[in-house]
């Protein structure tokens, strides 16, 4: 027996030379497997090719005859015998390769699929969402599909096929991953909330996370030029199809500003006294301690004070704004002053 993932991938076009030979081999020594991969549209979609082995022909029609008789196809029985007693076979190993079945699943309705597969797909001009039975939820886009076996709740994965676009809300379940399969990239998570976008057209596939951890890698692990990568909630990742190469514009959070000083200033009042000093203080500290001395509100940004100091020697008397002045000055920063509070920020 062979993963049902292996076949799936076979009759997607993207084996190797060697899991080709695998497939074949296994579809010859169990005939029964093959026909259930099998439709009416794809035994009339056929075309004579080599001659084959007469006892494989034997076995193979013996089995196609079989399911054939339960699905009443009697025109297509009689064709086949054609076939066989021919010596021939309808390229059923050797150059039968399945394109991607228009399944015409319109207006979200399930479909099953050649591959024993339930597909859904948004032919409408609206999002669509989907349920799935572990609970997670699918938002497709328009002209998107996506399939998954049936049942979906499998021992260990949850692998959906993902074309085109949708947004995907996964239910946690620390022992079952939940796996897209979007093209040339895999994305694998175990429970979060993110967004790809795979149309055949574009030269381009995204993985966009919102929230949670998901590790994405090349579907193709024998010929990929970059290694997995991990995304962050805001990450993108933006793989090239034509460069097989990827890359992620990491999200950087909006920056807010900080109030300086004590959380409850009221209940830290503090007399200021005569002369005080700042011996190589950092600059946050410097305006806690202002904020605090003069009764006054101060906001930064932390990245704009990250690693500045600042030492000197205060009066009493000395105005806030001059000092804050003299700070900014000696540290590239800028102060503005707005009904009283003041701003501190980069130049």
């Amino acid at each position: 027996m062979i993963p049902k993932e292996l076949i799936d991938k076979y009759f997607r076009n993207e084996c190797s030379e060697e899991e080709k030979k695998q497939v074949l081999e296994y579809f010859r020594n169990s005939p029964d497997e093959w026909n259930k991969y099998m439709t009416a549209e794809d035994w009339d979609n056929f075309t004579v090719s080599r001659e084959l082995d007469p006892g494989l022909s034997k076995r193979l029609f013996q089995t196609v005859s079989r399911n054939s008789f339960k699905k009443g196809g009697r025109a297509r029985i009689a064709w086949l015998a054609a076939a066989v007693s021919a010596g021939l076979l309808i390229g059923l190993l050797w150059i039968y390769q399945p394109g991607k079945k228009d399944l015409a699943a319109q207006g979200g309705e399930a479909s099953p699929t050649a591959e024993g597969m339930i597909e859904r797909r948004n032919g409408s001009d609206t999002l669509m969402p989907v349920l799935l039975a572990d609970g997670s939820e699918v938002i497709l886009s328009p002209n998107s599909s996506i399939r998954f076996y049936e049942p979906f709740i499998s021992d260990n994965s949850r692998p959906v096929y993902l074309s085109g676009k949708a947004l995907f809300k996964v239910a946690g379940d620390e022992g079952r991953p939940f796996t897209v399969y979007s093209d040339k990239l895999v994305t694998t998570v175990l429970g979060t909330s993110f967004t790809v976008q795979s149309f055949t057209a574009s030269s381009v596939i995204k993985v966009k996370l919102h929230d949670g951890k998901v590790q994405v890698a090349a579907a193709d692990t024998v010929h990929a030029k970059w290694n997995s990568m991990i995304l962050l909630p805001g990450d993108e990742l933006i793989y090239d199809k034509t460069t097989m190469l990827a890359s992620i514009q990491r999200n950087t959070p909006a920056e807010h500003l900080v109030k300086a000083g004590p959380a409850n200033r009221e209940a830290h009042a503090v007399q200021r006294p005569d002369w005080y000093n700042f011996d190589t203080s950092q600059l946050s500290e410097v305006f806690d301690q202002l904020s605090s001395y003069y009764q006054v509100d101060i906001y930064y940004y932390p990245s704009d004070v990250y690693n500045k100091y600042f030492s000197g020697r205060m009066r009493k008397t000395d105005s806030l704004e001059t000092i804050l002045n003299d700070i900014a000055l000696l540290n590239h920063l800028t102060v503005e002053k707005k009904e009283g509070i003041y701003i501190i920020r980069k130049n």
